[in-house]
């Protein structure tokens, strides 16, 4: 039987005002996404929510509701200390455990406070259906515009910020900062986009790196060392991603804990367990 999902996008955050206003970056990528999936007429991708223990759940604090493709994962704080002891977010561990709750032939991690427009998504999943008509694997990076704190943090809805975009566009898309990534780069992608097999080849982000920084380079290292790349999704045409930029309020900054650069042994970065396989975590919808 085929599969039905063609695409799943996980990403993952924390209730906690990390940057100063996390919780709305988060609901307008999530708003955003949802919308353009429901504008666009796509039953084939679902959107998983891993939300790290946070003391509200971001499935309500968002206060959004009809998200028919958005499926949430909330880890206790138990499994969050035990997993993670000394940090109170691991984005390795939640993306992980986001992504082996997945069923989409495709996967693209992205950043909590991403945004992406409808002619973006619709390429997107274009490019995964032909990947899977051809049979081919995919590795792909996204590279990132920065959408300036005082736009975002003014707008009260998408459609506002979906209009400064367009005002950038057509004005030539000056003035917000750019992180082109290259092959070699020592910057992290805003996204990645793979193959269920190499996913599952590579046990996804190396878990020991459970701190901020680093992971999502020693994972591209990894796959490149095995796989081919196939390039950088914002090609300067069709497709361009955002990160909704923030600031130092809140627990940036003094609090963050920082990886050692470090490399998993090997090509298989985790053991058996990752992705807390050992849990019993179950999606739900809102």
């Amino acid at each position: 039987m085929e599969n039905p999902i063609i695409l799943s996008i996980v990403l993952a955050g924390k209730n906690d005002d990390y940057a100063g206003n996390f919780l709305q970056r988060v609901k307008f990528n999530i708003e955003k996404l949802s919308d353009n999936l429901l504008r666009l007429q796509k039953t084939n991708v679902e959107i998983i929510v891993v939300d790290w223990a946070s003391e509200e759940h971001l499935s309500n604090a968002i206060g959004l509701t009809d998200l028919p493709h958005v499926k949430f994962l909330y880890v206790t704080k138990d499994i969050a200390n035990k997993v993670s002891p000394d940090n109170g977010f691991s984005s390795v561990h939640a993306l992980n455990s986001g992504y082996r709750r997945s069923i989409g032939d495709y996967v693209f991690f992205i950043d909590g406070d991403s945004y992406i427009n409808l002619k973006t998504t619709e390429k997107v999943i274009e490019l995964c259906e032909k990947l899977k008509s051809d049979n081919k694997e995919a590795y792909y990076w996204a590279s990132r515009y920065h959408l300036p704190y005082e736009i975002h943090s003014n707008s009260k809805t998408i459609e506002e910020i979906d209009n400064h975009i367009e005002l950038w566009n057509n004005n030539g898309r000056k003035d917000w900062r750019r992180e082109k990534i290259l092959l070699n780069s020592v910057v992290a992608p805003m996204g990645l986009l793979l193959s269920r097999n190499i996913a599952n080849d590579t046990t996804c982000y190396y878990e020991k790196l459970n701190k901020w920084g680093y992971i999502e380079i020693e994972f591209a290292n990894r796959i490149k060392s095995k796989y081919q790349c196939d390039g950088d999704l914002d090609n300067d045409n069709d497709m361009y991603f955002f990160h909704l930029d923030h600031h130092s309020i809140g627990i940036q900054g003094k609090n963050k804990k920082h990886n050692i650069h470090m490399s998993a042994n090997n090509f298989s970065a985790n053991d058996e367990s990752w992705g807390l396989n050992n849990y019993e975590l179950e999606l739900y919808t809102i």
